[in-house]
């Protein structure tokens, strides 16, 4: 019995390398713990032009009081982006097949500090994993978010303001609505893969729900994945989320339910990585003033190795103009919804878990459109277009 004590205990202090550079504690015996994180501070240079001015034209979604003529101005900012800092473990269920599995994770804040962060504010659960798939409980990213959004700059795909998801994925004349986001009181489901192909649910309910609001979230996805070739289909139902209303959401009665589907897809040629997303994006309500707002976005990307160290990253996104009705009739101009951003990134690999990286990219609005990457977020008047230079490093443990 002592020696078999002693064996555990040494076993539980091995640290190895595991997956992606993560370190590992434990073994089956007793359970294992991951440590694993990644930190990507930049230094951005970003500037703003072109901001509609008052008396051009708007689209009948855009407040044309908005229409200020002002740009923010110039600034330098030093930002941590979306680095992180995580926990995961998993442990055998006895005889069962069945294991547990756990996740918490948090962002890391390095540039400020961490004042204002909470602990487990990024993906966290509890969960379970058999021959049946895996059940979690917690905050995650939604399905249609973990399957999609293929796009990205050397692994970039949220959280910075080189990722496409705020084109891709957003509203453009308010700043209300997203289709890529993280969802809390999630329960999640996982499929077991069969010859490459997985399914994925997700739910979240609305614990604060009221007689006249209810705030569902529903997700859905399929992949398959083989050799060089991945695909995916996502479908996502936001339920009374009161985006589309052009001004203050509306209450007394109004319901919404805004969906989104997205067809994704990668192909590895050799030293290429092609990407490509593209969906369709639905915003209803009843009892407002916008009946329906619907639009296409897409955006492609292309990741090449040069040999060495080099790699290169380029990324086109779009945001298409789409079209309106409106609750009380009459006609519905979209004229100036659209918005595309364009990124080019050179970074330079320091050894398999670290690089440098520079990026420079531009955010063209419509006349009427306020998609807006800033970061730290400032408000824009319709119109603008963001310029942003970064210089950064990332460190993946």
């Amino acid at each position: 019995m002592k020696k078999n004590a002693i064996a555990l205990a040494i076993g539980a202090l091995c640290v190895a390398p595991a997956a992606q550079a993560q370190v590992v504690f434990g073994n089956e015996a007793i359970g294992t713990v991951q440590f694993y994180g990644k930190l990507y501070p930049q230094v951005t240079s970003a500037s703003t032009s072109g901001a509609s001015e008052a008396g051009d034209s708007a689209a009948t979604l855009q407040d044309p009081a908005s229409f200020t003529g002002e740009n923010p101005r110039s600034r330098v900012s030093v930002d941590s982006n979306n680095s992180y800092l995580g926990f995961r473990g998993e442990r055998k269920l006895g005889s069962t097949g069945l294991k547990g599995i756990w996740q918490i994770e948090q962002a890391i804040e390095i540039d400020t500090g961490n004042e204002d962060a909470t602990f487990s504010n990024r993906n966290s659960f509890l969960g379970l994993a058999g021959g049946f798939g895996t059940v979690k409980l917690g905050h995650m990213d939604t399905i249609y978010k973990e399957f999609g959004a293929v796009v990205g700059m050397f692994g970039i795909t949220s959280g910075n303001w080189m990722s496409p998801s705020e084109v891709l994925s957003k509203i453009p004349y308010n700043t209300r609505g997203s289709f890529h986001v993280r969802a809390a009181n999630s329960i999640q489901y996982l499929s077991p893969e069969f010859g490459g192909v997985q399914f994925g649910a997700q739910y979240s309910p609305d614990e604060e729900r009221t007689d006249t609001r209810d705030q569902e979230l529903w997700s859905f996805g399929v992949k398959y994945e083989a050799g060089p070739l991945y695909v995916s289909l996502q479908h996502e139902i936001h339920k009374d989320a009161l985006v589309a209303a052009r001004d203050t959401p509306f209450a007394g009665g109004t319901d919404s339910k805004d969906q989104a589907t997205r067809l994704s897809a990668t192909y590895k040629l050799g030293n290429h990585k092609l990407a490509a997303d593209i969906g369709q994006l639905k915003w209803s309500e009843s009892g407002g003033d916008v009946d329906e707002y619907k639009h296409i976005t897409w955006d492609v990307g292309v990741e090449s190795k040069w040999g060495g160290p080099w790699r290169t990253s380029l990324l086109y996104v779009q945001a298409q103009e789409g079209s309106c009705s409106l609750t009380a009739g009459g006609d519905c101009d979209t004229n100036g919804l659209k918005a595309q951003m364009v990124a080019l990134g050179v970074a330079y690999d320091l050894d398999k878990q670290t690089f440098l990286y520079g990026v420079v990219g531009k955010l063209i609005n419509g006349t009427s459109s306020v998609y807006n990457n800033l970061q730290p977020d400032v408000d824009i008047a319709p119109g603008t277009d963001i310029t942003q230079v970064s210089l950064g490093m990332s460190y993946r443990f």
